[in-house]
């Protein structure tokens, strides 16, 4: 059990972060014998939950299903016995994790060790006219046809960073030997290090379906952990490799690039502004080169460029810039451009200062010539046959079987959410209090 001053110190602490969306807590209940079949949390006033588990002495062939009500479908996760796994947040106060038991030997057992709840909305977590960008973003969708390869690349990227939960977005590049290895670039700025690279999650084809439809952009294309390969300072960019092989039905594209010290003449950012559904800003005049720019508490050897549509907001930070040819060539600094601020500037971490400065990235994105190639074209994943979903856990007979049935974990937590997030009347707080047992 948390101590509410504890918990409403955390919440209040992460209100005015923009990057973050969601705090640690810690459940009262936190160990589970794979017996149960299921688990079912729930915390008051939570926009979204998500997990950290461990589990122990648990088959790899036996997946965990994680689902909230409003989900037409569960996330299915492939177990790691023995290690810790960052769960995909999924909408709502109220979510369960169940499983098989009859498939599991005796003495396997879940940890929960870390319970997100989510006091931003994004991902489509809270439905809205418009979803969180600012109006004058552009769908994705809506210029696909020219850019549907880069906006294939991009995705949203996750991660835990002091107990909390933060959100940027990223794109998938190739490498010269074009073997579809899931290498995926962001900003450096975005904390994303040697030691939390293991907490990311990435989501895939996050974007609405029809340009200026309805907010249907929920996605399942997840994949979950990576490893950090390499940084670089001055170009404010960070090389992850997903833990797996991206699923050809995820039709994802790794994108081409460029280290070459040109400035495009003109070209594209996608981006997940705020978290909210894939959107693209576009440029007509070349971009131009802009040293040590200060952004925040850091400075980065950019290219600066100005929209002739579309924006970026928080959020956006380490998505891709391409250019005429469709070539990253940055990622997402930051910058004074909105809608508001249509002359202002936006700055991208120039991938050919990151290349000159991490040769684990150079290797990494050119392990053909040992990082001398300084470009490579895109490649889409269109010859690897779709990857096979694990199978759902029965839930039939009180999930896999009788006796013991669903456990119902209630968190005894309370949290004080600031007005700006929920409403609330004017000078107040929201009380939440997530209540937890098992039967």
């Amino acid at each position: 059990m948390t101590s509410e001053s504890a918990r409403a110190t955390a919440l209040a602490s992460r209100a005015d972060d923009a990057l973050r969306y969601a705090v640690g807590l810690s459940p009262s209940l936190n160990a589970f014998d794979g017996v149960t079949g299921g688990v079912s949390i729930f915390s008051a006033g939570a926009l979204s939950l998500g997990l950290r588990i461990r589990l122990q002495q648990w088959p790899a062939d036996v997946p965990l299903a994680w689902q909230s009500d409003s989900m037409e479908a569960p996330h299915l996760i492939t177990p790691r016995s023995a290690e810790t796994q960052w769960l995909p947040d999924v909408p709502g106060d109220m979510a369960t994790l169940t499983w098989a038991r009859d498939d599991l030997p005796p003495g396997a057992t879940l940890t929960l060790e870390r319970v997100f709840h989510g006091y931003r909305a994004f991902h489509g977590h809270q439905a809205r006219a418009l979803g969180s960008a600012q109006t004058c973003n552009i769908d994705a969708v809506c210029e696909e046809i020219d850019w549907d390869q880069p906006v294939r690349s991009t995705v949203l990227v996750t991660v835990e960073e002091n107990d909390a939960r933060t959100l940027c977005s990223g794109a998938v590049l190739n490498n010269t030997a074009n073997d579809a290895r899931p290498l995926l670039i962001t900003a450096r700025h975005c904390d994303i290090t040697r030691s939390n690279a293991n907490s990311v999650i990435a989501t895939f084809n996050y974007q609405r379906s029809v340009c200026g439809g309805a907010n249907d952009g929920v996605s399942l294309d997840t994949i979950s952990s990576s490893t950090w390969l390499g940084e670089s300072v001055s170009g404010d960019t960070t090389l992850l490799e997903l833990s797996r092989e991206i699923p050809s039905a995820f039709d994802p594209h790794f994108s081409g690039w460029s280290a070459v010290a040109q400035p495009a003449s003109s070209g594209a950012g996608i981006h997940h502004p705020d978290g909210d559904q894939k959107k693209i800003s576009l440029f007509t005049s070349p971009a131009t080169v802009s040293d040590n720019v200060t952004v925040g508490d850091f400075n980065v050897d950019a290219w600066r460029v100005r929209w002739n549509s579309g924006t970026t907001q928080v959020g956006s930070s380490g998505s891709g810039l391409w250019d005429q040819d469709r070539r990253l060539v940055g990622v997402l600094s930051g910058g004074s451009h909105s809608c508001d601020t249509p002359t202002g500037d936006d700055f991208y971490g120039r991938l050919p200062v990151a290349w000159d400065e991490s040769s684990a990235i150079r290797n990494a994105l050119d392990p053909v010539t040992d990082g001398t190639a300084r470009s490579a074209s895109g490649r889409d994943l269109n010859s690897i046959g779709p990857t096979p979903s694990p199978t759902p856990p029965s839930m039939e007979g009180g999930s896999g079987g009788g006796g013991t049935g669903l456990a119902t974990l209630m968190l005894l937590l309370g949290a004080l959410i600031r007005r700006r997030v929920r409403a609330a009347p004017a000078g107040g707080t929201i009380e939440s209090k997530v209540v937890m047992s098992v039967i």
